[in-house]
């Protein structure tokens, strides 16, 4: 099934993309642990995307696409705002004690641990996209004796 929502450039909308995580994750069959990574990572880009591609204008908008079946999530940023490539990011020193860790720079770095796939490309037409794709994993059981 395929839903797909434009929001304007405010943060008040992570809320309602928060939720919408939510029913999308429950109905695809994903325990609450993975419905919270997808939370986080998908709150983490459209943050991004408001705020350093869009620059918080609410005149602007941006385009989230979820795609999901059982099993399985994927989901579909664009935006077209301001050039950036956070690929050319470095991933945060984690072995760093926690007081002397930078301050920001944390959210591609789970964007990574925590989904299974997630890609950043640039369109001609200059629109930003992340895909994001989320498999849920299979539970072992344990046999009982």
């Amino acid at each position: 099934m395929q839903l797909s929502y434009d929001f304007p450039a405010d943060t008040s909308v992570l809320e309602k993309i928060g939720k919408l995580v939510i029913q999308i994750g429950q109905k695809a069959g994903f325990n609450d642990v993975e419905i919270s990574d997808l939370q986080l990572v998908l709150v983490e880009v459209c943050t991004n995307a408001i705020v350093h591609g869009l620059k918080n204008d609410s005149e602007k908008n941006f385009q989230v696409i979820f795609d999901w079946e059982t099993g399985k999530i994927e989901i579909f940023v664009h935006e077209a705002g301001e050039p950036f490539d956070p690929l050319s990011l470095k991933d945060p020193n984690i072995a760093v004690p926690l007081d002397k860790r930078q301050s920001s720079g944390y959210g591609l770095y789970f964007l990574h641990k925590l989904m299974d796939e997630a890609d950043f490309r640039i369109g001609k037409d200059g629109v930003k996209t992340w895909r994001i794709l989320k498999r849920k994993k299979i539970e072992e059981t344990k046999d009982t004796p």
